[in-house]
């Protein structure tokens, strides 16, 4: 059915699907973890040779098809010279090698984003994958959790509570890939009715509303041990949100004419009321003022980070080969705070570059509802999801699901630069 919906995709692009698919569950290696194959630091030599090889068949795919490459660097240079200073930084790693390589696996987030924008037509082959994604990853999870605990389910280190994870590493993994995929199916599914094309609703309708429903069960914690607040808070905000701006033409065009003001304004906001309108928000969703002790966290990986307040510590360099203290006594591999994760990998540097990046990234979206309304809406919505997801988990500069939508997203988005609208109207899909 998908393969019909999507009819024009290119077969080339399985490997950014495939990318996606690795991205959005588990290392490869950490399905065989038993086996000995695979460690935090190192990695496995699956990835390694999965990874490699689906890098070298994207950079294949790109010379061999025309693109105007000065337009599209200049559209992405602020998340080029993120990631050039991403190596950069490699040289004051204490483990230069490891952080080469682990810079190395992000910048195929970036190949797999113009393999994606040199399709015929980026924004269905967008969908194609996003959606082929969720087609497989989130039933799957359920079979796991269900039928395969010892692939599908975890407990938690100190208290040895049960966390179902399905196909990726933690509930958290899990509610992103959830939160994601309905809203991005909700998305297509109201957009197909809007166009009023019969052969899409017959066609993946009906599969949509499955995988939907799937989803929100795994994500609302129907099924025991799956409940994340945060990936609830952003479907939550995501939804309304997209209501808002398909419902209310007026609020519509402020936020869309404004949405990088609007956002900055947002920051500054929650920035000096934080201590007014977080306890009703964590009180909601069942968290405590620690946010389930991440403000602990959240003081030693300061601690940390303000020896290298400037140039930080280098990227890739600290997580599961410097963080003895805070992994020992928290048991975590991550800041549990994305913002606060650049600043100690990265430095203030780095944090300016991730913040410039991300206000092109709002400024695309904004001029892509010039272009496509309904692309800038999702836009729009998953911006938002991917700011505030980043408040309480560490979803920057990873390979992870959050960070491969912000490039794959950011690359569609470069569609308006590249077409004249009148040119290009006919390759968008219904």
């Amino acid at each position: 059915m998908e393969r019909k919906v999507s009819a024009g995709v290119s077969l080339a692009s399985w490997v950014p699907t495939t990318w996606m698919l690795i991205m959005a569950s588990r290392p490869i290696g950490a399905w065989f973890k038993n086996a000995g194959s695979y460690s935090i630091a190192e990695g496995s030599k699956y990835d390694r040779i999965v990874l490699s090889i689906l890098i070298f068949l994207g950079i294949w795919i790109l010379s061999n098809r025309r693109m105007d490459w000065s337009k599209i660097i200049k559209d992405n240079r602020l998340l080029i010279l993120l990631y050039v200073y991403l190596g950069i930084s490699i040289l004051w790693s204490d483990y230069p090698f490891i952080s080469f390589k682990r810079w190395f696996k992000i910048t195929g987030t970036v190949v797999m984003s113009f393999v994606i924008l040199s399709e015929d037509n980026p924004l269905k082959a967008l969908l194609s994958i996003l959606r082929r994604s969720a087609y497989i990853l989130i039933p799957l999870s359920i079979v796991l959790i269900k039928y395969f605990p010892e692939y599908g389910v975890q407990y938690s280190r100190w208290e040895g509570v049960r966390m179902a994870t399905g196909v990726t590493t933690h509930k958290n993994s899990l509610g992103v890939l959830c939160a994601f995929s309905s809203l991005t199916l909700i998305w297509a599914f109201f957009r197909g009715r809007k166009m009023e094309k019969a052969h899409w609703l017959r066609a993946a309708g009906s599969a949509d509303l499955l995988v939907i429903a799937i989803s929100l069960f795994l994500l609302f914690g129907g099924e025991s041990g799956t409940y994340s607040a945060t990936s609830i808070l952003i479907f939550s905000v995501g939804m309304l949100l997209y209501i808002s701006l398909e419902r209310t033409k007026s609020f519509s065009s402020t936020v869309s004419n404004n949405f990088r003001m609007l956002v900055l304004v947002g920051v500054v906001v929650v920035v000096l009321f934080r201590n007014l309108l977080l306890p009703p928000i964590l009180e909601s969703l069942g968290r405590n003022e620690t946010l389930t002790d991440r403000a602990y966290i959240w003081a030693s990986v300061l601690a940390i980070a303000s020896r290298h307040p400037v140039l930080g510590t280098g990227y890739g360099g600290f997580w599961g080969l410097k963080s003895e203290a805070i992994t020992s006594r928290y048991g975590v591999l991550q800041a549990h705070n994305g913002y606060l994760d650049v600043y100690l990998q990265v430095g203030v540097i780095g944090i300016i570059f991730l913040s410039l990046f991300l206000l092109e990234l709002c400024g695309k979206a904004r001029n892509m509802t010039s272009y496509d309304k309904d692309l800038g809406v999702l836009s729009i919505c998953f911006v938002i999801m991917i700011l505030l997801y980043n408040y309480s988990e560490a979803g920057f500069i990873e390979t992870n699901c959050m960070w491969t939508i912000a490039v794959f997203l950011t690359g569609v988005l470069t569609i308006p630069s590249l077409y004249e609208k009148r040119d290009n109207v006919n390759r968008l899909p219904p």
